[in-house]
Formats: C-alpha cells, structure tokens, sequence
C-alpha cells in the first residue's frame, strides 16, 4: 500500500515517533512536512480538473494513494486544507477533516457533547465583539467565580485564563481580539476543583473501540495555573479505571474520531458522576505515553495499516511527479 503522512514538522518528537512506526511497516510511506522553518511549505494544483498537492517540487497525487494522515498542533485549518484533497478523491484517512473541524472549535464541540449528553463543565458561548458588563450571567449558570476562560481556538493552554469577574472576562476578549486576527470566539465554563488546590487533569487516549491501559496525569506547576506540560505541568503515568474508559469512548464516540485525546478531569468527590470531558484532541501527543513503557505511536499506526488492510486496498504504483 502507498500511504501518505502529512505532519506539521518532523522536529516534533510524537511526529518522529509516529514517521518511524511507519517506517517499521511493510508499505511505501511518503512523508511531507508541510510546515517546516514557521513557514508553508505546500501548495495545492489543479491538474485536469483534479486538484494535486505540490511539495518540495514534487506532485502528489491522491489516486496513487490507499491511506493518509495527519498530525499537527498548532496549524489545524492549514494541514486540514492539505488532508482533504486527498480524503475527498477517496484515499481513507484516519479523522474525517470534517470531524476535527467540529472538534478543533471549543464552541462547535461542546454543543456535540452537550447533544450528546455527556458530562462536560457548564459552559457559556461568546463572540469576543459581545458586551460583558454583569457578573449575574456567570454566577446563575455557572455558580461563583472563579471561571476558566478559554479561545475558542488554541492548543497547549494557549491564552486559557481563570476569571474573577466581568471585567476579567472583558479584558480577555478585548486581548484575544487584539492577538488573533479572525476567530474571535470564546467559552465560559466553571472552574473545576478547588482554587486553594494545584489543580489536574487526565489525557486517555482513545485508539478504535479501544483505551490505552493507561492515562497520563498532568498537574499543574502550582495553583491557578493551568495543567498543560506545555505550561510547566507535571505528567506522571496512571493506572486507568473503568469509569474513565467509558467516558473517554463516550467522547470519541460524540467526535467521530478513530483516534483521540481526551482530556478529563474529576471534581472534588471522585465519583463517577464527577467526571467531565474537557475536550478532545485529534492529534494527540504520544511521547509522554511513548517515554514511559505505554508505545502509542505503534498502537496508532498498528490500527491505521489493519483498517486499511481491513479494507482490501488495491496495490497502486506510485506516480510522484517531479516539477521541471
């Protein structure tokens, strides 16, 4: 089989690990890092009314292709631009562009799950132009403050931010305005836990039907601070229990996603009632879960190349056209 694996950059260590799990394969792999040195390294042709990726002066061609993925963190819309030529020419892909786009939207996707009746926090949904002058909203529907303020884009904790008041809440829309030139959206939601208390959440990873045996636990690096290893917090590996298992399916279940990173986390009390999803990730990183024993790069690989296979692909000979 040919398969195509689009990442972001290949200096990232879950991108490494995942290009060479697929290296280990038996089938041609064609790697393209389209976003190299900060910079789109990609452009799309149409040759014959069929539209073609171009990279590093090279034709890619979405019928000489059985299967293709992508990873990325923090340019989403530009690889999803990139996938879906070839998910749309019929090349399987491991997420439906169509579904990380629901699921990259903090906004779209806590409707998904609130549709789907799973446990989230109590949310509110804001465009960053809507006036903010009156705490009342917040403390009927989402009890008192402090509340967790987040884009309704952004990875790694970007410009997540705890809330005391309107104004708070006000002066991080105006500064999200300020900073992304589009998107303005942004969420409300609870705080989670305790504000005396270093706060943490759980990453399952969700592969098929199946969970990881077990889940990453992040704390964060002290208190109101978000628990993000990105921003500083700690990950240890933990045994996961049933009850998180199912609401990690349930998750990827409501997403569409064949692979997924959901993030977790459990109100004071520990009971099953407790639990809430805080999101779900379409290009988790595996290195943490690599790092300690748990090899998550193969498990991801294993199960895309078994669906392929699953399908009785036809072998096709690859025509990669070089630009003169």
């Amino acid at each position: 089989m040919n398969i195509l694996f689009l990442v972001e950059s290949l200096e990232n260590e879950t991108a490494g690990n995942l290009a060479n799990e697929l290296k280990y394969t038996e089938h041609n792999v064609d790697i393209v890092p389209y976003f190299s040195n900060n910079q789109d390294q990609c452009s799309i042709k149409n040759e014959h009314g069929t539209d073609v990726l171009i990279f590093d002066e090279q034709t890619y061609i979405p019928e000489n292709y059985d299967g293709a993925l992508l990873w990325c963190w923090g340019t989403a819309a530009l690889g999803r631009k990139y996938l879906r030529i070839f998910e749309d020419q019929g090349v399987s892909v491991l997420n439906s562009t169509y579904d990380t786009e629901i699921t990259d939207s903090k906004i779209q996707f806590a409707t998904t799950l609130a549709q789907a009746n799973a446990p989230v926090p109590k949310t509110i949904c804001f465009d960053s132009n809507d006036s903010i002058d009156n705490i009342s909203i917040f403390q009927e529907q989402l009890g008192k403050p402090p509340y967790v303020f987040k884009p309704d884009y952004g990875t790694q904790g970007f410009e997540v931010r705890f809330a005391f008041s309107a104004q708070d809440i006000q002066l991080f829309a105006e500064n999200l305005r300020k900073i992304q030139a589009h998107n303005h959206g942004f969420i409300v939601q609870e705080f989670i836990g305790d504000p005396d208390i270093v706060i943490s959440h759980f990453r399952v990873l969700v592969i098929g039907d199946n969970v990881l045996p077990g889940l990453i636990k992040v704390t964060a690096k002290s208190k109101m601070n978000v628990s993000n290893i990105a921003a500083g917090g700690k990950a240890e590996l933990e045994p996961i229990h049933n009850e998180l298992k199912k609401v990690a399916l349930l998750a990827a279940k409501s997403s569409k996603l064949n692979v997924a990173g959901v993030d977790i986390m459990v109100k004071p009390g520990g009971k099953k009632e407790d639990i809430v999803i805080l999101e779900v990730n379409d290009g988790p990183g595996t290195k943490t879960f690599d790092r300690k024993g748990i090899n998550a790069s193969k498990a991801i690989i294993d199960f895309f190349i078994d669906s392929l296979e699953s399908q009785k692909p036809i072998e096709k000979a690859r025509q990669i056209v070089t630009l003169t």
